[in-house]
């Protein structure tokens, strides 16, 4: 199970500029103007390569008929303040929709004339946060790139349309096409997922497979930060939430220990040595336990001069064993950062923080 947000947006605004590190603000729809709900992501990891190194934007399309509301607590337990690694984050690629209602679809299509699917582009955000496996997934998004940062609070800056780097699906399909195409329709709940697939020509010495999808299944990268824009509202904890918080945040700095992290973790004690992996093997890896770490409220800060390996092997050989955790939190919404740069020569050498830009700065200090 995946929390599916990709119904509510109505903007989103990330970034990728440093190194292993997404951080940004999604909204999702409200009752009324005003009344939206802002999450702010602050995931390790970066974009896949169609992404990476850029600020981007993205909205729902002109057309799109989504009218789906947010609501709290309809979602128990859901925290506005994400954190863990991320998955595929991808703007590329193309997906099947649907031109009318799926009431309308599955009756045209038992007539035996489904209206056509037309292919759109296809934004696909995935990360593992406090929560699980969280997917923003939406089809014909507008998506744009800054390329002119804003110079103050009344300046939006300038941004351009990212193009698809995805070949269009009529371009492919003429070049490995070796059969009729087929479409396949999967009903969950209100959704439909359509799916095409056509016999591929077998081409002598073919190596792995290339297509966009398969190596956007492999494009999975990590780091931690924040972004603050102005924006119509957000919706918060009640008040009684945040106090009860509170006051068990004060009660356990003045009633309880830290402990070591792997004492919350099981089987944290049989990870392997970062030696034993290649290059993705670590990588998958440190991921993974990423994923675990966000499950009681701990993120992981990457500076500029730490791999995934040295980030994986820190972890395991150190943190890990260090108290960073009161276990009576785990669950709510505090959460712990640790940063690489507390452990990085070169940062220490030059105060740890030129090597994080001045968002990301704010959040850290």
């Amino acid at each position: 199970m995946a929390f599916r947000l990709g119904q509510y947006v109505v903007y989103g605004e990330l970034r990728n500029t440093h190194n292993y590190s997404t951080f940004g603000v999604i909204v999702l729809r409200g009752e009324e103007p005003g009344q939206e709900t802002a999450l702010r992501l602050e995931l390790t990891g970066n974009c896949a390569y169609d992404l990476q190194g850029k600020c981007f934007r993205f909205t729902p399309s002109e057309d799109s008929k989504e009218d789906a509301v947010f609501r709290a607590e309809d979602h128990p337990g859901f925290q506005v303040q994400q954190i863990g690694p991320t998955g595929t984050m991808t703007a590329q690629g193309w997906v099947r929709t649907l031109p009318c209602s799926v009431e309308e679809f599955m009756r045209r299509a038992e007539l035996g004339e489904p209206p056509p699917t037309p292919w759109r582009r296809h934004l696909y955000l995935e990360w593992y946060s406090q929560n699980g496996r969280v997917v923003v997934e939406m089809a014909g998004a507008l998506v744009e790139e800054c390329v002119r940062e804003p110079h103050n609070e009344d300046d939006e800056g300038e941004w351009k349309p990212l193009p698809n780097l995805a070949l269009p699906p009529e371009m492919r399909d003429a070049e490995r096409a070796a059969g009729p195409e087929f479409t396949l329709i999967r009903q969950d709940g209100d959704n439909v997922h359509i799916e095409t697939w056509t016999p591929s020509r077998p081409t002598w010495g073919e190596g792995d497979d290339v297509s966009p999808s398969a190596a956007l299944q492999r494009q999975l990268d990590a780091e931690a930060a924040a972004i603050d824009r102005a924006m119509n509202g957000e919706s918060e904890e009640s008040d009684d939430d945040v106090i009860r918080e509170m006051e068990l945040m004060d009660y356990c700095i003045d009633h309880s220990e830290r402990q070591p992290i792997f004492l919350l973790l099981d089987n944290a004690c049989q990870l392997r040595p970062p030696e034993e992996f290649d290059e993705e093997e670590v990588e998958a890896e440190l991921k993974a336990l990423l994923a675990r770490l966000a499950v009681l409220g701990i993120a992981l800060d990457v500076c500029e001069h730490f791999t995934p390996r040295d980030c994986y092997r820190l972890l395991r050989d150190k943190i890990l064993s260090e108290p960073h955790a009161f276990a009576e939190l785990v669950g709510t919404g505090w959460m712990h950062h640790v940063a690489t740069y507390e452990y990085c020569p070169e940062c220490q050498a030059s105060d740890g923080l030129e090597h994080f830009d001045s968002d990301e700065r704010q959040c850290l200090e």
